[in-house]
């Protein structure tokens, strides 16, 4: 519940850009391709396009793991995995010892023909050189006739080895100002607002400050929803939300 009213379900925006990302992604991970690269700007909805893919891999019975790369280095991500395939290992076992127990669980799923798809956030925030990582799951790929699918969301380079272990490039790209437009809508109906009081010089005023970036619209979307519940009678116009984006900084956060 947040102010008396029940929180709003899992929302997902899906335009052309997305739709677009999203079948790519789905079709590697429907073929058992071993690794892909999701790649675009902070702030284009990375993070939310691979939590839909998650949701779309269980829809259809396939096991989907995601696991958020920032600060991770080697051995602690193998303890994510152990402990996201229910893998209860000693303490004082090697690293070695975690991708075996990693590698014959991969194995058996598949022996019961069942895929499994790994999505890793923040790639280019794990510590150290993430490389080895990504080989070590390739190779179990390959040993198991595509028996994993590794999917890696960066928003920075990574090394040229690396990019070649990508089978192909997904990129998420800004909404364009039709799809930004139509963000602005839903996401204000989705948190409640009446889209009556707010007037099309205001959607204007949003979509030129999101500049394309689907986090930038939610931002100034959740305001407008605080606004609207302090005063209920409010209309949303222009002056309104460059009174907001002034108040709260929000014109000054990228």
């Amino acid at each position: 519940m947040m102010f008396g009213q029940p929180a709003p379900k899992s929302w997902y925006f899906s335009g052309e850009v997305q739709a677009e990302a999203l079948n790519r992604l789905m079709y590697v991970a429907e073929q058992g391709e071993s690794f892909v690269l999701l790649q675009g700007q902070h702030g284009v909805g990375k993070t939310t396009l691979l939590t839909q893919v998650q949701a779309e891999c269980r829809r259809v019975g396939t096991s989907a793991i995601m696991i958020n790369m920032s600060a991770l280095n080697q051995e602690s991500f193998l303890w994510q995995m152990c402990g996201a395939f229910s893998i209860v290992p000693r303490r004082e076992q090697s690293e070695s010892t975690l991708m075996s127990a990693i590698r014959d669980e991969i194995s058996g799923r598949m022996l019961c023909n069942q895929k499994t798809v790994v999505l890793l956030d923040d790639l280019h925030r794990a510590m150290g050189n993430p490389e080895p990582l990504v080989q070590f799951l390739t190779a179990i790929n390959q040993q198991t006739n595509g028996g994993i699918t590794v999917i890696a969301a960066t928003a920075a380079g990574l090394s040229p080895q690396l990019q070649s272990l990508s089978i192909l490039k997904v990129n998420l790209s800004q909404l364009g100002v039709e799809d930004a437009r139509v963000f602005v809508v839903q996401k204000l109906g989705v948190v409640g607002v009446d889209l009556d009081c707010v007037t099309r010089d205001a959607i204007t005023e949003i979509v030129e400050y999101g500049h394309g970036s689907p986090s930038r619209l939610n931002r100034v979307c959740e305001m407008i929803k605080v606004a609207c519940m302090a005063d209920p009678g409010v209309e949303v116009d222009s002056p309104t939300i460059t009174a907001l984006m002034q108040e709260t900084l929000l014109a000054d956060v990228a």
